[in-house]
């Protein structure tokens, strides 16, 4: 498919067809990752879970939610959601580079959230910014979690 689309935009550049000459879009070139659990996810709400591009890769949100009443329960579980992903991109929590969290009661879920987080996150730290905000998406979503992370696409020589 991407072979047709540059042979006729090539075409249409020398046809002298303005705009015909389109450059490749990164999410082109980039490898959309959907691991088998979230492709529902992937379908119904049209967003993947993460992109890799350039040594980079960027999750989606991953929203936390208590388990029965119990917030660090869902911390863990964004965390491990994650790490899930990371896997599947080829990358590991210790890639991350960057990290935005966006709390629904900052200051109150500050504490709990930061002791779930140094279980899965290990120094050198990446660089974290952390929002309040009134809602989610997700009804009962009290955190959303959203990394970056870089992981090299050059293989060592053996």
């Amino acid at each position: 498919m991407k072979q047709v689309l540059k042979t006729m935009c090539l075409a249409g550049l020398v046809a002298g067809v303005p705009g015909a000459a389109m450059a490749e879009s990164a999410r082109d070139r980039a490898d959309v990752i959907v691991p088998e659990r979230w492709k529902n996810t992937y379908e119904n709400w049209h967003f993947a879970p993460a992109v890799k591009i350039d040594g980079r890769i960027y999750l989606s949100g991953a929203v936390a939610t208590p388990i029965d009443g119990d917030a660090v329960a869902g911390y863990h579980r964004v965390w491990q959601r994650i790490e899930e992903i990371l896997r599947a991109s080829g990358a590991s929590l210790d890639d991350i580079v960057e990290m935005t969290t966006f709390h629904t009661d900052l200051q109150a879920q500050l504490p709990d959230f930061m002791a779930v987080k140094d279980d899965y996150i290990r120094a050198p730290y990446p660089a974290w910014t952390a929002i309040g905000i009134t809602e989610l998406a997700t009804p009962a979503g009290i955190a959303e979690v959203k990394v970056v992370a870089h992981v090299s696409d050059v293989v060592p020589a053996q």
